[in-house]
């Protein structure tokens, strides 16, 4: 599949930038699980990470 039949099945099926609030929430879950299934928590942005770590050490001093 080419990425522009990938855009074109995803904008048919459930874009996560939807006008419709239930195809939007099934496709931002779809995205994040993809991301999550292919990259991996260590590829995200240096911001990201900081701000990951930060909640790491507030939910570890609960």
């Amino acid at each position: 599949m080419t990425r522009e039949e990938a855009i074109k099945h995803i904008e048919m099926l459930f874009p996560a930038d939807s006008e419709y609030s239930h195809s939007r929430e099934i496709g931002k879950r779809l995205l994040k699980q993809a991301k999550e299934e292919l990259e991996g928590w260590r590829s995200e942005s240096t911001p990201v990470l900081v701000r990951y770590a930060q909640l790491c050490i507030e939910m570890e001093n609960l």
